[in-house]
């Protein structure tokens, strides 16, 4: 063989061999690409079930926060509305106080008319004074009534006074909730739409609170509380009642 024909067989032989290097490394570089694809799209996966999951717990978060602030919602506007009476009933029992002042000093001023009557009579018996003496007798005996009766009121109005203290203590300790009331309806008037429970404020029943009504296992409905004494209640019968209410049905809350 020639020695031009050597070079070109080399020059051959060269470029046959840099072809399947450049193949070679052509090869490896989609085989690479495809394991970086590969992996790329398996990190995709991951992280939208990640975020998916994410979302999902951010979600849940949401409501039950919701959650949480209505019931909060709902113990304050019941607390506010227990402070709220409190107010009213310590305002009547300064009212009653100021009546009953008002009542001892018409009493005595009535029992001074009478001794003065009295003394002036001085064993006579005009027609005038007698009558006089009897209308101070009858004013006298007015005035300490009505004084009986400011002071009953006065007794009552701080007695509720009490009764509303302990209740808004209770109702602020149980963030405005009944604990473990269970009693019977013992007056049903379906005309005005109300009963009447033996459970009070004594048993930690509140005002403004609920009562679900029943009979064995059937749910009757729900009735609200609107006005309480220490042994017993008065409640609303709310309109989305199941069943017929009858004396002897139970109630809890």
């Amino acid at each position: 063989m020639s020695k031009l024909g050597k070079i070109f067989l080399y020059v051959a032989c060269a470029g046959a061999l840099a072809a399947a290097v450049g193949g070679y490394l052509l090869i490896s570089k989609r085989s690479e690409d495809a394991a970086n694809l590969a992996q790329v799209t398996t990190a995709k996966v991951a992280s939208d079930a990640a975020a998916k999951k994410a979302e999902a717990e951010t979600t849940a978060a949401n409501a039950a926060k919701a959650d949480s602030d209505a019931k909060l919602a709902t113990a304050t506007g019941k607390i506010d509305d227990l402070n709220t009476q409190l107010d009213a009933a310590k305002k009547s029992a300064a009212d009653a106080n100021t009546a009953v002042q008002t009542a001892n000093a018409a009493a005595k001023d009535a029992a001074d008319k009478l001794a003065a009557f009295n003394a002036t009579l001085n064993g006579e018996t005009p027609d005038q004074l007698v009558a006089e003496k009897k209308k101070a007798q009858d004013d006298l005996s007015a005035a300490q009534a009505e004084q009986k009766i400011i002071q009953d009121q006065l007794q009552s109005s701080q007695q509720q006074i009490a009764d509303l203290t302990d209740a808004i203590n209770r109702s602020t300790k149980l963030n405005g909730k009944m604990p473990g009331v269970s009693g019977k309806v013992t007056f049903v008037d379906h005309a005005w739409n109300f009963v009447i429970v033996d459970v009070g404020l004594s048993a930690g029943v509140v005002p403004n609170g609920e009562l679900i009504v029943y009979r064995g296992r059937t749910f009757l409905g729900k009735v609200r509380v609107t006005k309480v004494d220490p042994n017993d209640a008065v409640a609303e019968i709310l309109p989305d009642v199941k069943g017929d209410i009858q004396i002897g049905d139970a109630v809890l809350n």
